[in-house]
């Protein structure tokens, strides 16, 4: 049995499916809408959406989702998010030029990133940020599983600014056909 997520090996989502199925078959897709399909297409039997962060709010485009007749939210549970900030291994700080990661993740760092005084830049998601980096003047916000996954190093821990930095998560499953009425 599957449960599907956006991102990849190491996103915050990926976290929250295993939290939710540890015995399921996690399986990575590109984006939530994708997500959304695989459940209501019986591609995988379980997905997970992050639904708001404490800090960041709503993440957007996911209600419109959670809307769909063909889905049913199974539970939601707040679960806890470090963000770290990773760079390659050899990477000082004075180094980085521009740092990289999905919207709410920046915005859920907002004070820190203002008071390093680096560039963001916005990534469709944290760990595959993680996975693209490439560049010594460069460096993502994610967890430090992403750090594990890509061969990274956490340069600052810590980086959200609410230091119970929590995301809830919809996990979502296929809505039973109803029964037609007799005539």
């Amino acid at each position: 049995m599957t449960i599907t997520y956006a991102g990849a090996p190491g996103a915050f989502a990926h976290e929250a499916a295993l939290a939710f199925a540890p015995d399921r078959v996690a399986i990575p897709v590109v984006e939530f809408a994708a997500v959304a399909e695989a459940v209501a297409s019986g591609a995988a039997e379980f997905g997970v959406l992050p639904v708001r962060n404490s800090r960041a709010g709503e993440v957007p485009g996911v209600a419109a989702l959670l809307g769909d007749v063909r889905l049913i939210v199974v539970e939601e549970r707040a679960l806890p998010v470090r963000v770290h900030l990773l760079a390659l291994p050899g990477v000082a700080i004075d180094e980085v030029v521009m740092i990289a990661s999905h919207p709410v993740a920046l915005a859920q760092c907002a004070e820190h990133l203002v008071a390093l005084g680096i560039a963001t830049e916005e990534a469709s998601n944290t760990a595959v940020a993680a996975a693209a980096l490439d560049r010594r003047d460069r460096a993502v916000l994610a967890s430090e599983a992403a750090a594990v996954a890509y061969g990274l190093v956490v340069l600052k821990r810590d980086m959200h600014d609410d230091p119970d930095n929590a995301t809830h998560f919809a996990l979502i499953r296929k809505a039973p056909l109803t029964a037609k009425p007799r005539q």
